[in-house]
């Protein structure tokens, strides 16, 4: 079996991380796996270095897939017809795609080598929605839809002539992240006095995606609310766009400039993430369920909007805290608990730790996506 994955995004993202961990898992089943990203984007960038993306810098790891860089730019029909003869090359069973314009180009290019099916994923937490371009794709060539959860599955308009319905659960391997993490040991100061205190800084890690710039912003509120009784507090806000200009401004008007620190994108996500005293996701779909299932399986308490896909991962009040959405005082009342609790916060730690590990692994996800692949193959031939 040939199976391919079409990423066109050029940002690293959770999609991104779970169709290169897919891939791997289907390609050490057996299965020949191809990979096509866009040229020199970040993640033709993540996947390339023989390393996983979703841990520690210089982490070895095989490369029992091919990277190949595919540009999609311009007309959809010029991006098909090349894809047509990787399909045509290898006599490719099956691509998985995640958007509308992935889905167009997949289908043209099965429709014209005669062979192939689609596979299309529909985020975590998103109900599938098709365009028009999404629905002729549908009709262009045999597709199978595959979803996040059955929650997702069931609240989506299936198409009727779907050759295939079914779920792979984001998960991770627990057994590859350290439970180790090196806490700050004094605080770091400006001046003299600040150099005299001794208590420790406490870290926040926000996740972030350039979706959720308005629960950031009630991040930053929190902090600002906090600032004042724990002066030792600090927030990390990483992800794709977390650098924007906006969000310092936020913090600027808030007079809490200096207690923020906006990373940008980063491959060493989980490095500081060990170094945290709580966790904290803003980001939503795919990256926030891989943020908030990194941050479990380090044993760090996370907190995160009760109307995002954290409802489904996170058990309120055990494993971490859900807040109500723009909240600010209600979340800063809760984070505030959490931070004084220090017996009940590493009690959060260790049930997350243990929730992610059975209910969320990595094997099952891998399972799903072989499934469906392999669903496509004997479903969609002609």
């Amino acid at each position: 079996m040939h199976v391919l994955f079409l990423h066109t995004a050029r940002e690293w993202s959770g999609t991104a991380r779970l169709f290169a961990r897919a891939g791997r898992g289907i390609s050490e089943r057996g299965a020949k796996v191809t990979l096509l990203v866009t040229p020199d984007s970040n993640v033709h960038l993540a996947v390339s270095p023989r390393r996983d993306p979703g841990q520690p810098r210089h982490t070895p790891i095989p490369e029992p897939f091919e990277i190949i860089p595919f540009a999609t730019d311009g007309w959809f029909f010029t991006a098909a017809r090349r894809l047509r003869k990787i399909f045509r090359r290898w006599d490719a069973d099956a691509i998985f795609v995640s958007t509308d314009r992935e889905h167009l180009i997949a289908a043209t290019a099965c429709r014209l080598s005669g062979n192939g099916s689609v596979v299309r994923w529909t985020q975590a937490g998103k109900k599938l929605e098709m365009r028009l371009s999404g629905k002729w794709a549908g009709r262009l060539a045999r597709t199978g839809y595959l979803f996040a959860s059955e929650t997702d599955r069931r609240g989506s308009a299936i198409p009727k002539n779907a050759i295939d319905v079914s779920v792979a659960e984001i998960g991770i391997d627990v057994s590859t992240y350290p439970t180790d993490g090196t806490k700050p040991t004094a605080a770091e100061g400006d001046s003299a006095t600040d150099q005299k205190q001794t208590e420790p800084l406490k870290y926040i890690v926000c996740v972030y995606d350039p979706t959720s710039r308005g629960r950031a912003a009630t991040a930053i509120r929190t902090i600002s609310m906090l600032a004042p009784r724990h002066p030792n507090l600090r927030l990390i806000i990483v992800g794709p766009g977390s650098d924007d200009e906006d969000l310092r401004m936020q913090a600027a008007a808030l007079r809490v400039l200096h207690l923020v620190s906006f990373l940008g994108e980063r491959d060493d996500v989980v490095n500081l993430m060990r170094d945290a005293h709580l966790g904290w996701v803003v980001a939503d779909a795919d990256t926030g369920v891989y943020g908030i299932l990194d941050l479990m399986a380090l044993g760090i308490p996370t907190v995160a909007s009760e109307d995002g896909v954290a409802r489904r991962y996170i058990a309120n009040g055990i494993s971490g805290a859900l807040y109500p959405p723009d909240d600010s005082a209600s979340t800063a009342a809760t984070v505030a608990g959490m931070l004084l609790r220090e017996d009940a916060r590493e009690a959060m730690g260790k049930a997350a730790r243990t929730r992610v590990a059975r209910e969320f692994p990595e094997s099952e996800m891998i399972e799903g996506f072989d499934r469906a692949a392999n669903n496509a193959r004997t479903r969609g031939r002609r």
